[in-house]
């Protein structure tokens, strides 16, 4: 590999300073809601927010310190309170899957932290809900791939919640800062996205991540096992849609067993994230990593098998003091080169991460979250635009 794409060990820094959105401008009374009577005081949270005490912390007590601000009798024992949630995170979890909706209600007595998880099934706050705006009928997305193409930033997200109906993939596009919308938020195959894929039944589900490859002009498109290449405008087909293991050979021998029975189930559903370097791919599944050669499709000569997300980038090894803790991997990664600095781009639930040639010191990655606006002077990418079009946490919001 090129000197830079070599593993960076280092650490994990925050990036400080940054400006976010508020989380207390939405109404998020239908995530999180508490009630008081008597000594008794009751939390409700949807299960988008049950997701959050575990990958999103800092967002859940965000969210939590609204719900109890005008509570004068619970608001003092917040800290309290938000320690034992964090605490007993799996039962509330176990009892979240339970029920059809997910929605769970925390049971406590003042002036105790001590909290008792109970279904909570079709809770709507007192006087209704506003959620923050919607596309296509639904709130909640994950961004799954990031692209810089014609100097724009492309994105692909997917639905995050599974019991909505409507599309499951969208695109858009911002400008290079990352502040500005470009191209709003629509179907993944509806005008400027991939109209060419109308039709392809492999695509019906969803798109599951994608890359455009500046070298071709050409996009590389990815869902469950199949792929398929389009041109630069999407308009086009120049690969039909067909399995992994037909187009890549690397793909092909991890699925014979070549490289053992753990490593076949972890690829056995397709790929994760996708990006372009060079004349190559990084391809990960999860928490494992192939680098595939663009013209054979087989692995690269120096990473000859599968390996790890942390054989790649040591300083990964911190994620959990970085409030990632689920262990699923990243949701979206990019490489791009802009005049002679290169730099990586990683997103991990509400987080991004970024390593560039820039830094004065192999720090690592410095990250921060999505929803703060860039320095992208220095190399601190993040992106606004998305969540000022929606007015909500879309995905998440706030940065601080």
């Amino acid at each position: 590999m090129p000197p830079f794409d070599e593993p960076v060990d280092g650490v994990l820094a925050p990036r400080s300073g940054a400006e976010g959105t508020r989380a207390a401008k939405f109404d998020t009374s239908g995530d999180i809601y508490t009630e008081f009577s008597g000594f008794q005081y009751t939390i409700h949270l949807s299960r988008e927010a049950v997701g959050w005490i575990s990958t999103m912390e800092k967002l859940f007590d965000a969210y939590l310190e609204v719900s109890m601000e005008a509570l004068e009798e619970v608001a003092p024992f917040f800290d309290l309170i938000s320690a034992y949630i964090q605490a007993e995170v799996t039962v509330i979890e176990a009892v979240s899957e339970t029920v059809p909706d997910g929605r769970v209600k925390l049971v406590g007595v003042i002036p105790f932290s001590t909290l008792v998880p109970e279904p909570d099934e079709g809770y709507v706050p007192p006087g209704g809900w506003n959620p923050p705006a919607v596309v296509n009928g639904l709130r909640w997305w994950t961004v799954n791939s990031i692209n810089l193409y014609n100097n724009r930033w492309c994105f692909t997200a997917t639905n995050s919640n599974p019991n909505a109906s409507s599309v499951s993939s969208i695109y858009f596009t911002t400008d290079y800062d990352g502040n500005s919308m470009h191209i709003n938020p629509r179907d993944f195959r509806d005008t400027y996205g991939w109209t060419s894929l109308r039709g392809h039944r492999e695509f019906d589900s969803g798109l599951d991540t994608c890359v455009y490859v500046k070298r071709t002009g050409m996009w590389w498109l990815f869902n469950g096992i199949y792929c398929a290449r389009t041109n630069g405008y999407g308009d086009t087909v120049t690969w039909s849609p067909q399995k992994l293991t037909d187009v890549w050979r690397g793909f092909a021998r991890i699925a014979n067993g070549e490289f053992g029975q753990d490593e076949r189930d972890q690829w056995a559903g397709g790929v994760s994230c996708v990006t372009a370097i060079d004349d190559y791919y990084l391809f990960t599944a999860g928490n494992r990593v192939a680098f595939l050669d663009a013209g054979s499709g087989d692995f690269k000569a120096d990473w000859p098998r599968p390996v790890g997300l942390t054989d790649v980038w040591p300083a990964l090894e911190n994620l959990p003091a970085a409030g990632i803790r689920d262990g699923s991997g990243p949701k979206a990664v990019c490489w791009y080169q802009h005049g002679n600095t290169k730099t990586w781009l990683l997103v991990f639930h509400s987080k991004i991460f970024v390593n560039s040639s820039a830094f004065y010191s192999p720090v690592g990655f410095i990250y921060d979250y999505l929803a703060c606006r860039s320095d992208v002077a220095n190399e601190h990418y993040s992106w606004n635009a998305m969540f000022n079009y929606l007015n909500g946490p879309w995905p998440y919001p706030r940065c601080d």
